[in-house]
C-alpha cells in the first residue's frame, strides 16, 4: 500500500531564543515492511544537517537555530510503500541486542495491577500465543479516552485510572512483557485508520509496541487496537518508552520565555 504523509510540528517562542539545537528522528525506518519512495524534512528556520545513523537504525538529523523569535515549523513529508508481513519486522539495520529492552524505565515500571494482567494468561510456554493473549489483555485493561493522560503519565498511573491513549496502552504492554522476560520497545509512527470515517482517513500519529520472540524476531503489536501491525502502519522511531523514542528532542540556551506547540498531520492512501 502506498501512503502519503505530511507532518508539521509548529513551535512558537514569545521571546528571543539565543540558541536551539534539535535532534530529529523523523525519517521512516529502513526495513522490509516499508519502502521510502520519497521523503523530505525541512524547517523554516535554521540549518538541518544529516548527522549519522544510530545503533537502532535511525537516520538522525540535527537542526541548529540562533536568535529565533516567533514560529518555527518542522515539516516531514513523502510517500511510503508498505507491506503486510503479519506483524513481523524484517530487515532492520540495528546493532542493539534485544535483551537491552528488558530494562525498566520510569514510564514503564511494573505495578500490582500490571502484574495481574498476565497472571491468568495461559500458553506461557508458547511465546507467540502468549504475546497475542497479552496484547489482548492489555487492550481490555483500560479504555481509550482522548486527552485523559499526559506525556508524563506512567503505565502504573494509567492502569490505575482505567483510561488512557495509545501511549498508555503501549507503556502497559511494555511493562507487562518485560515482567514476563520478553524484550519490549516503544514505537512511534503513523497509522492510516479509515475505520471511523467513511469519507476521509483519520489523521493521527500513533504508538505501538514491538515484542521480541525467539525464531521470529521483533513483532509489532498494537494494544490500543488489539491486533498486530499491518500495511497501514508506518514505523518512524523506537526506544525504551515514549520519552526515549521521541521524534524531536531539543536543547535551548538562555531562554526564559514561553513555548507553544501545535501539530498538523495528514495521512492518505495513494496510487
Amino acid at each position: 500500500m502506498k501512503i502519503a504523509i505530511k507532518h508539521q510540528t509548529k513551535y512558537y517562542f514569545n521571546e528571543k531564543l539565543p540558541k536551539l539545537v534539535q535532534s530529529l528522528k523523523l525519517f521512516p525506518s529502513i526495513c522490509s515492511n516499508q519502502k521510502v519512495i520519497n521523503w523530505r524534512i525541512n524547517s523554516n528556520e535554521g540549518a538541518i544537517i544529516n548527522s549519522y545513523q544510530d545503533s537502532l537504525g535511525h537516520k538522525i538529523y540535527n537542526l541548529y537555530i540562533e536568535n529565533i523569535v516567533g514560529e518555527q515549523i518542522i515539516c516531514s513529508s513523502g510517500i511510503i510503500d508498505t507491506k503486510d508481513l503479519n506483524g513481523v519486522i524484517s530487515g532492520l539495520i540495528e546493532k542493539v541486542h534485544p535483551f537491552c529492552f528488558l530494562r525498566e524505565t520510569n514510564l514503564t515500571k511494573t505495578s500490582k495491577n500490571i502484574i495481574k494482567i498476565s497472571k491468568n494468561i495461559k500458553n506461557k510456554n508458547n511465546k507467540i500465543k502468549f504475546c497475542h493473549n497479552l496484547n489482548s489483555a492489555v487492550y481490555k485493561s483500560i479504555k481509550y479516552v482522548s486527552q485523559s493522560t499526559s506525556i508524563e503519565t506512567n503505565a502504573s498511573a494509567a492502569i490505575n485510572q482505567g483510561k488512557g491513549v495509545c501511549q498508555d496502552f503501549a507503556h502497559i504492554l511494555i511493562s507487562s512483557a518485560r515482567y514476563n522476560d520478553i524484550p519490549a520497545r516503544y514505537i512511534n509512527g503513523y497509522l492510516l485508520d479509515n475505520t471511523l470515517d467513511n469519507k476521509n482517513s483519520i489523521h493521527t500519529t500513533h504508538a505501538w509496541v514491538e515484542l521480541y520472540i525467539n525464531d521470529l524476531g521483533w513483532v509489532g503489536f498494537d494494544p490500543s487496537h488489539n491486533k498486530c501491525i499491518d500495511d497501514k502502519y508506518i514505523r518512524i522511531s523506537c526506544g525504551f518508552d515514549a520519552l526515549d523514542a521521541s521524534t524531536i528532542k531539543g536543547i535551548k540556551t538562555n531562554y526564559y520565555g514561553k513555548e507553544a506547540l501545535n501539530v498538523n498531520l495528514s495521512i492518505n492512501a495513494c496510487q
